[in-house]
């Protein structure tokens, strides 16, 4: 959709060429936080993750580029493109997984997980999933159980990065029904509701789920979900 784009890059397959592409990039501040982090796996998913919004905003502006990006938190912490209130993003990473969007229409949010996680559901989802959904989890077990709890999941985090609230919100008061990856409804409290949102997963069966949030101006069902090939910044 013009005006929007929504990026998946699988990270377990970039270079050291590619990572060195992604830190020529970032800014100061960005490269503080990748030598802050104690494992290689981690600083290069989030050199990527930073790198590849930088890319993606650029697609979407040329007359900026990629290095010249500047951030800021907004007033509940979410943050934003420095100077441009038309423009929002999301940015997420998990290892071996990185994604972003960008939007000029309305509000984004992007959350991924990798279906190699190990999850403790039974423990989990009363701290992550509403009386219906943990209702639905006991109905199926094992692999699809896990499954269907880290659909819940993903869609409350973009959902709430969207909001710009993250997980500091209570995720157990915002209930999600799935008919299947694109017909998916929302309940949730007055202070958390938001007009006209609509939802879809992406997923590639046994690696990878990406969903996607969107409130206002776009149906993000009409959102193109692109694996990125290139690897280079």
């Amino acid at each position: 959709m013009p005006g929007t784009k929504a990026i998946i890059l699988e990270t377990t397959g970039c270079s050291s060429e590619d990572l060195e592409s992604a830190l020529e990039i970032l800014s100061e501040d960005e490269l503080q936080r990748f030598h802050a982090f104690h494992f290689d796996q981690d600083r290069k998913d989030y050199a990527l993750a930073h790198a590849l919004l930088r890319k993606t905003l650029s697609d979407l502006e040329p007359g900026t580029a990629p290095r010249d990006w500047q951030f800021a938190p907004m007033a509940k912490g979410k943050p934003a493109v420095a100077g441009r209130s038309d423009l929002d993003f999301s940015l997420t990473h998990t290892r071996g997984l990185v994604a972003c969007a960008v939007t000029r229409k309305g509000v984004i949010g992007i959350d991924a997980e990798t279906d190699q996680r190990t999850v403790e559901v039974d423990m989990l989802m009363r701290d992550v999933c509403s009386p219906g959904e943990r209702q639905e989890l006991a109905k199926v077990e094992g692999a699809h159980k896990t499954s269907r709890f880290l659909d819940f999941w993903t869609l409350k985090e973009a959902y709430l990065k969207a909001v710009g609230l993250g997980i500091t919100a209570d995720l157990t008061t915002v209930s999600f029904t799935l008919a299947d990856d694109r017909d998916i409804a929302i309940s949730a409290p007055p202070d958390l509701r938001r007009p006209a949102s609509s939802f879809q997963i992406s997923r590639r069966s046994g690696h990878w789920r990406v969903a996607l949030a969107v409130f206002g101006g776009i149906d993000a069902r009409d959102v193109e979900i692109t694996l990125c090939e290139k690897r280079s910044f």
